[in-house]
């Protein structure tokens, strides 16, 4: 995938997000004219209450990691396939979303854990990866990954937006040991040598420095 068919991919989520606003809106409008006016006031609280915390998020993450485009099962398949995951190795996925990486890694044997801002994500994920029996192995974590440490981490996957990946790669280089790797979906580091790389925009970057190189 480029970099534009990504941006595209969030915009047409986007447009998801407007749909089902203006479809709730409506819903709104029809309950008023069946159920009269005191219908509309608690609908109102909880939509603002719902809606409110739903662009908060979303806001946050345009700005500081990237907006919720899930990731197709197939590139899921070929992130953990490029970056070598091995039973019993640790991975974290930044932005997990709805679990679906933390999920494939703890089919594949790792223990996996999710940072996500969203926390209709966070929920929804979780309730995935109980109900994928792998909850001994996944977990996801309701927050921002820029405050955790991956120093412990063996693999790495995140799928940011471009002026992100900068910010991104100064941090995992500071943080991560000599032999982890990192894979991204759709955005390159912009100074860091790519070790392999699909032909659906999957990339494979290794740390070979200390720690702070």
């Amino acid at each position: 995938m480029t970099a534009a068919a990504a941006i595209l991919k969030m915009l047409k989520a986007a447009a998801i997000v407007l749909a089902a606003v203006l479809l709730i809106s409506a819903a709104a409008v029809v309950g008023v004219m069946l159920w009269g006016a005191w219908f509309f006031t608690p609908f109102v609280i909880v939509l603002s209450l719902l809606g409110g915390a739903f662009f908060v998020t979303t806001a946050y993450s345009c700005f500081f990691g990237a907006p919720f485009v899930p990731t197709d099962s197939r590139n899921v398949e070929e992130m953990i396939r490029l970056a070598g995951l091995k039973p019993g190795e640790r991975l974290a996925d930044l932005g997990s979303g709805d679990g679906r990486i933390l999920i494939a890694a703890a089919k594949a044997g790792a223990q996996a854990d999710g940072w996500e801002i969203s926390p209709f994500l966070w929920l929804w994920s979780k309730w995935k990866i109980r109900r994928a029996g792998v909850a001994d192995r996944a977990r996801a974590h309701l927050g921002s990954y820029w405050e955790e440490k991956f120093s412990g981490s063996d693999v790495i996957t995140l799928f940011l937006i471009n002026t992100q990946m900068e910010r991104m790669q100064k941090k995992l280089r500071a943080e991560l040991r000599p032999g982890s790797r990192v894979v991204s979906y759709a955005f390159k580091f912009p100074g860091w040598e790519i070790a392999a790389r699909n032909d659906h925009g999957v990339y494979l970057y290794r740390q070979t420095e200390q720690k702070g190189g």
